[in-house]
Order: C-alpha cells, then structure tokens, then sequence
C-alpha cells in the first residue's frame, strides 16, 4: 500500500528501513532561519530563552512529520495520527506562539493593516474557540481523512489546519498584549476548560464505535500481530482523551499558578503601597500635633 505522504515523491510503500524525508528538514530549516533571520534584519539580540521555545516547537514538528511518525500518521496507524494532532496542537504551537517577542509581532502586523484586522478578527476568544473545535471535529470526520489523507496536497492541508487551528486557539491564552486580545483570569479558565470538554466528543466516538471509522487506516497492512483496525482506532482515542486531556490540563495549571502567584505580587505591593501612605500620615499627623 502506498501512502500518499505530503514530504515523499510519490508515495511511500512501508519499510522499517530509515527514509528521510528532505522535505520535513527543508521545512525545519526554513523556520529557523526565517526566526534568526528576522532578528537580524531587525537588528534585535536573540533571547536565549525565547530561540530555545522556538528551536522546541520546530523539533517537536520535525518528531512527528520526520520518519517513521509522519508516515505511520498518514495512512497506517489512527493512534499515530491522533498523537501527531496532539503534538502540533498542544505541544508545538503553544512553544512557537510564546517564543514570538511583542516587537516581532508588531513587525510582522502592523496595527491598522490588513494582516492585523484579519488576525485580530480570529483571535478574539470566542471566534478562536469556534475555529479550534471546527477545525477538530471537522479533520477527524471520517469522509474528511479518508478523502484528504489519500493525496500528498490533502495531507499537508490538514497538517496546516492542525498547526493554524493550534496557534489560533493559543493566541488569547498565551500572548500577554491586551491589544492582541489577550484575555485574563477567570475567562480563560473557562475558554480553556470548554476546549478540554468539548476535545473529549471526537475520542469518545474513536473509544466506543463498534466499527472502524476510517477506510484509509482499515485497510492499512497490520503492522502488529494482534493490533487490529478496531484496536487501533480505541487507542487513538485514548491518546486523544487521555494524553491530549492531561497535556491541556497540565497547561491550565500552569498558567492558573502563574496567575495565582502574579496576584499574590499584586496583592503584596499594593499592601506595601498602602502601609507606607498610612506610615506618611501618621507621621504627618504627629508633626501637627507636635507643633506649639
């Protein structure tokens, strides 16, 4: 069976012997370079920390589009595919969108231009949370994977959904700027908390269907004894409800703590403020009195 996978020629025929794909390294360079590039022409020092979120994101794309995890996705194994999902939603679009500094994005859209009005427009929360979930629902549609998957154009489409649904959906969680629709506590407790509900549909219809959903992985040459098309298509929905649920949950925590621990910050210098307006009173207050 050839797999019409989006970085190989002409189809790949599955063998456990390596083949690299030069597309995925061109892809991987090509990010690089247009970050370290645009730093300099900007004439802006590279952040070692934010080149290093940005170096993690392209490495977990390239993990997962690279041989054997990119082909195994496209057409052999539903779990493999879903964990790929997983991945360029919740691991590599939230390291790239973090690692872009305030300037960068002020470069890259201007307020008032067309590229801002358009990003600004589907970022806002509630149209960032519609996009997320169609962009779910809609790439794990079983006429949707058993007509794209099948052509090297169609695979990189939903590759490119995946990863533009993920840095939408991040934006107003991750990005800071009030301007860029970043929102705050508690609504985005509540956007990401109906993102992690509304994940768990799709893996229950993967979970618990009798049947197998989709043709392209049905048909697929087993690559396990034992591990069956319906096996497979149960597994993918334990990765997608479970190791997708705990990734996204371990995220809301974080950023639940780092909130908790801003306002604690907060609370302490407002605390501090108000100790020493009330120390200059009396002080104040003690001078009058003193005075003949």
């Amino acid at each position: 069976m050839n797999v019409a996978w989006w970085c190989s020629g002409t189809g790949q025929v599955w063998t456990w012997r390596y083949t690299p794909f030069i597309g995925v390294w061109l892809v991987a360079a090509a990010f690089i370079g247009s970050y370290v590039a645009a730093h300099r022409r900007a004439g802006q020092p590279l952040d070692r920390t934010l080149l290093r979120r940005w170096c993690l994101g392209v490495l977990a794309l390239f993990v997962v589009s690279e041989w054997p995890i990119g082909q195994l996705g496209a057409g052999y194994l539903a779990t493999v595919g879903v964990a790929r999902y997983v991945v360029y939603t919740f691991v590599a679009a939230p390291l790239l969108l973090s690692a872009l500094p305030t300037w960068l994005i002020d470069r890259w859209l201007p307020f008032g231009s067309r590229r801002e009005r358009a990003v600004s427009f589907v970022t806002r929360w509630p149209v960032a949370l519609l996009v997320f979930n169609v962009v779910l629902f809609g790439t794990h549609v079983p006429v949707v994977v058993d007509g794209l998957k099948t052509t090297q154009l169609g695979s990189f489409s939903i590759d490119v959904l995946h990863l533009s649904a993920g840095l939408v959906w991040w934006w107003p969680a991750i990005r800071r700027e009030r301007a860029r629709n970043a929102i705050q506590e508690p609504i985005r407790a509540f956007y990401l908390f109906a993102s992690s509900v509304l994940m768990f549909v799709p893996a229950a219809f993967l979970t618990f269907s009798p049947l197998p959903l989709y043709g392209l992985y049905e048909l697929a040459p087993p690559l396990w004894l034992g591990f069956d098309a319906i096996a497979d298509q149960q597994a993918a929905g334990i990765v997608m409800n479970v190791v997708g649920g705990f990734v996204l949950w371990g995220i809301i925590a974080a950023l639940f703590l780092r909130w908790a621990r801003d306002q604690h910050e907060d609370d302490e210098v407002t605390r501090r403020a108000e100790n020493v307006v009330r120390l200059a009173q009396a002080r104040a207050s003690s001078a009058d009195r003193d005075e003949p």
